[in-house]
């Protein structure tokens, strides 16, 4: 198709304008920046597709077009409402791609036909499989590639190769791994049910050993009781004869002594109260040190550190397991390349490295084998003819020699140059002659001027009518004056100094030519009127010369001919010998050459085969190192991270495993605890100024003290208690006495009689006492162990008995059973679909691999014609099968990759590429406009030249749009287009459409 009109009629900045572009002519359209030359672009887009999600709003226009059957149709897109109508205004609601041409979308023609200058970067786009489908593939290809992308995504909803996969198969797979683990741990059950019963046995015999234990031990604790109870009666008979025996210690003691004491011990009371309530403060809390909260606060930046380095380290950890896998898919594949490289034909081995081969050696030897062959060949085909010596030889006398008639014609060189320049004189004489004599010139009256005017300043600055600045200005119109008559005096006598230079140049051009002509062997020609007969003379000795030359040179060349042919035979036949005898050489030193290298042995003229076949194990081989380089590196980076982990981890003495996870936990632990000594750093202060506040109290406290011993002295007491109990004794010494008698009588009456009193009062006095308390103590303790050890033995056994009951009746092993098998035959079927699925894509992907063979070189072919053309034939194209290699060779056989292309050549490359695609596409399905925007950036002014030679020849069957925004480039067009008397020229500026030139 090719448009013929465009109508925006309001579209950006664009209103009710109009464009009929040409269909026969390259298109050139200029335009500045902001001029509206995007927005013609995306109309001419938006029309041909329809536009975009949410980008209709404000948009109508409508474009004209006729298809390569010849009929015509308009496309109307107004908002929302798009339709097309042909010559008979039918009205069509189908989207064009759809109708005409096969599903095109945007996408794929902004690759292809849509060409801007970030487009022209490189042939990626040619691995892409939705371009591949419809340009390398024939009609229909694009069925092939939709099928494909089904079966993937079909693939892809069944099963995933990641480990974290949630595909059917993959939760299949997960479910029926669970039901083995679940039947593993099931078929302990018979086993568990015996052991239950010899425990539950077990447990019986413990709870009945323990149980009389406890009566024994209860027994003997009640025993110890009754007599630990007389204890209290031991105590007050104690205490009574004590204050008894401090009663009569007492002899002298002031009479205010007792108040004295008890405001002492108020006082103390008071400070003892304050110090316990201080105290209790004291106690419940604990200071601690940073250290004993966070221990490892020397390591706090590192794990700060390390925490946001986390994200990294895992994406470390999975790059390395990804690593791995390629490292495995990549052993397969290299041991299995030998077998698809015809010249090894076996499996390739890892253990073997591929030897370093010298192949500019092997070209050397295989060129040399292959000159060898051929120089044997051409040898055999040039044996030279030897001619036979016929008629007379003899040689004519020589008569002048060439050298003498080269002087001879200098001579006449010379003399026609001086006669010449001689006339020149003579004319210029003439003329000069024929001018005026001048005798007043302009130069004459300033110079009169300026010196009058000195005059005038110095009689000004003498007269005192004037300062220092009239006689700085007559010095400079004096200085003036001077220099314009100097002028003067040279302009008057310019002619005559010019004559006599002329006289004198002519009379030495005369002397000249007597000279030559006193030398010149025959009649020497004396004016420029004499040259013509001296020509005719000259050109009729110079024949005469040359004839006689050239018999002479064809008599000796005949005889040196076949004296030469006598000479060539002989020397072919040594040739000959020497040649079997270097190609018996080359041969050897070439098969030497295969085995030292270890290669197949071949002939010469596959050795371009054999280096493409060594060069893919070579790669191969190459990419394992790269890996293992690869995992080198990430287990440097793995290595790195664990030695800092270990690091934390050490210093924080936790038992955490050296990972992320473990870092982690370790950050968030460390922040719990930072929060944590925030808040104990307040009680720590609060803790020091209590014992600021209990030191006072202990001063206090001292001094009481001192007080206290004082009267303490007074008494023999040795403490408080002593004082206040030999004072209260010394008071009340008669209720002590009767006291002491009461206490003896109960005692007596607890023991049952005088005999069992005594036993009693020895047996307290001798510390029997302390050996029944600590065995009371025992029993007590042993007994509440052995009470709570019952209870936990009585529970258990509570529990093994219902554990015993629940296996009698547990149908768990069944219904596990039938779980694994529903999910095995689920997993059986749907991996049957996934091989089904994967089959049928190889099937497709063999198909297409034959449908692109078929394809592809035509249009490489096509683009290889268009870059010669674009650089008037000094590259020529050369791509790979899969579209990713492509490489250049000049004129002279020399390859270019595309990695030492100037950017404007990769430019050229990739333009040619993607109009070839362009055209084949309009010769399979429909042809289609190509945009081109600003792709000469990079261009110079050479190759913008012989680009728009081509493209004006190619417009002239393909409508091309190219749009720039460089004057210079739309200048270079229209000279382009005036020598090739084609082309369009549109200047767009703010929103409107001016055709500028043809």
């Amino acid at each position: 198709m090719k448009i013929t009109d465009l109508q925006l009629q309001q579209y950006g900045i664009y209103r009710n304008a109009s464009w009929q572009p040409s269909q026969t002519s390259l298109n050139i359209v200029m335009g500045e920046n902001e001029s509206g030359k995007t927005t013609m672009l995306r109309f001419i887009r938006d029309m041909l597709f329809g536009y975009g999600r949410g980008k209709w709003q404000g948009r109508k226009g409508n474009m004209g077009f006729v298809r390569s059957d010849g009929q015509f149709y308009r496309v109307y897109r107004n908002e929302k409402d798009q339709w097309f109508e042909n010559a008979n205004h039918v009205k069509f609601t189908e989207d064009l791609p759809a109708a005409w041409w096969h599903g095109l979308n945007r996408s794929i023609y902004e690759k292809i036909f849509a060409v801007g200058l970030e487009d022209l970067q490189g042939a990626n786009f040619l691995a892409n499989d939705n371009v591949r489908s419809r340009f390398f593939m024939l009609q229909g290809g694009d069925k092939l590639a939709n099928a494909k992308a089904e079966l993937e995504e079909a693939k892809a909803k069944l099963f995933s190769a990641s480990p974290q996969g949630k595909r059917k198969i993959n939760q299949l797979a997960a479910d029926l791994e669970e039901a083995e683990k679940e039947l593993d741990s099931l078929s302990n059950q018979e086993k568990e049910f015996s052991d239950l019963q010899r425990k539950q046995e077990d447990m019986k015999k413990q709870i009945s050993d323990l149980q009389k234990k406890l009566d024994r031990d209860n027994e003997e604790n009640d025993l110890l009781e009754k007599r630990l109870g007389a204890w209290k009666y031991y105590q007050e008979a104690v205490r009574v004869k004590r204050q008894l025996d401090l009663s009569s210690q007492v002899t002298m003691f002031p009479t205010n002594g007792k108040e004295q004491w008890n405001q002492l011990m108020n006082r103390m009371k008071v400070i003892h109260d304050q110090k316990e309530s201080l105290q209790k403060k004291l106690d419940a809390y604990k200071p601690v040190k940073k250290e004993e909260i966070i221990p490892w606060m020397g390591v706090e930046n590192e794990l700060e550190k390390l925490y946001v380095d986390l994200g990294q380290w895992r994406q470390t950890l999975q790059d390395a397991e990804d690593m791995e896998k390629e490292k495995a898919d990549w052993r397969i594949d290299f041991v299995n390349l030998g077998y698809s490289l015809p010249l090894w034909d076996h499996a390739l081995s890892l253990d073997k490295p591929c030897a370093s081969v010298d192949w500019e050696e092997g070209r050397r030897l295989a060129g040399s084998l292959g000159v060898r062959n051929n120089e044997l060949h051409f040898w055999e085909q040039r044996e030279p003819e030897v001619e036979k010596l016929t008629g007379d030889m003899a040689l004519p006398e020589k008569t002048e020699s060439e050298s003498d008639w080269q002087k001879v014609e200098s001579m006449a060189s010379e003399l026609e140059q001086v006669l010449h320049e001689e006339a020149d004189i003579q004319s210029e004489i003439d003329s000069l002659r024929s001018t005026e004599d001048k005798k007043y010139t302009p130069w004459l009256w300033l110079s009169l001027a300026f010196l009058l005017a000195a005059a005038g300043g110095i009689g000004a600055f003498y007269t005192a009518s004037a300062g220092v600045a009239a006689m700085y200005g007559a010095a400079g119109a004096a200085a003036l004056g001077i220099l314009f008559f100097l002028l003067h005096s040279h302009t008057v006598h310019k002619k005559g100094n010019t004559l006599e230079k002329l006289a004198s140049r002519k009379e030495e051009l005369e002397a000249q030519r007597k000279k030559v002509s006193h030398n010149f062997p025959g009649q020497a020609p004396k004016t420029v009127d004499e040259l013509r007969a001296f020509h005719n003379l000259m050109q009729e000795k110079r024949s005469d010369f040359y004839q006689d030359q050239a018999k002479r040179q064809a008599v000796s060349w005949k005889k040196e001919t076949i004296r030469k042919q006598q000479q060539q035979h002989k020397n072919w036949e040594e040739e000959g010998s020497i040649l079997r005898e270097k190609r018996d050489k080359a041969e050897k030193a070439w098969n030497d050459w295969l085995a030292k290298n270890s290669l197949p042995q071949t002939g010469e003229e596959n050795l371009s085969a054999l280096q493409e076949q060594w060069q893919k194990i070579y790669s191969a081989e190459g990419k394992g190192k790269i890996l293992d380089l690869r995992l080198e590196q990430i287990d440097a980076k793995l290595d790195a991270f664990a030695e800092r982990a270990q690091a934390i981890i050490s210093a924080t003495k936790l038992p955490y495993a050296v990972n992320p996870d473990s870092i982690a936990d370790i950050y968030e632990e460390n922040h719990r605890r930072s929060l944590e000594w925030e808040g104990l750093q307040e009680k720590n202060n609060q803790h020091e100024a209590y014992e600021k506040e209990m030191a006072k109290l202990d001063d206090s406290w001292a001094s009481c003290k001192r007080e206290m011993d004082t009267l303490l002295n007074l008494v023999h007491a040795k403490n408080a208690e002593e004082f206040a109990e030999k004072v209260n004794a010394h008071e009340h010494h008669d209720q002590i006495a009767k006291e002491w008698e009461r206490v003896k009588q109960d005692l007596r009456m607890y023991a049952g009689g005088e005999e069992e009193f005594e036993s009693l009062w020895h047996a307290l006095e001798t510390g029997q006492y302390d050996e029944w308390m600590d065995k009371h103590n025992k029993l007590t303790r042993e007994i509440e162990e052995d009470t709570a050890k019952l209870g936990d033995l009585q529970r258990s056994q509570g529990a093994i008995d219902n554990e015993i009951f629940r296996l009698a009746g547990d149908d768990s092993m069944t219904e596990a059973l039938q779980k694994k098998e529903k999910i095995e035959a689920e997993l059986k079927s749907l991996l049957g679909e996934w091989l089904t699925l994967m089959y049928t894509e190889e099937l497709l992907s063999r198909a297409q691999a034959i449908y692109e063979s078929g394809r592809q070189p035509e249009i490489m072919k096509m683009a290889n014609e268009f870059l010669k053309d674009m650089t008037m034939g000094k590259y020529a194209l050369h791509i790979s099968d899969n579209g990713k290699d492509i490489y250049i060779e000049d004129s002279m056989h020399g390859v270019k990759t595309e990695k030492i292309w100037s950017s404007g050549t990769g430019d050229q490359v990739y333009l040619a590429i993607r109009l070839a695609m362009a055209l084949s596409f309009g010769e399979q399905i429909e042809p289609l406009p190509i945009v081109l925007d600003d792709i000469f950036v990079r261009f110079d002014e050479k190759r913008q030249r012989e680009t728009l030679r081509f493209l004006m020849e190619l417009g002239k069957k393909q409508q091309i749009f190219l749009f720039t925004c460089h004057e210079r480039t739309m200048h270079i067009a229209e000279e382009v287009g005036y020598e090739k008397g084609t082309g369009e020229f549109i200047h767009l500026s703010a929103g409107q459409i001016e055709q500028v030139g043809s």
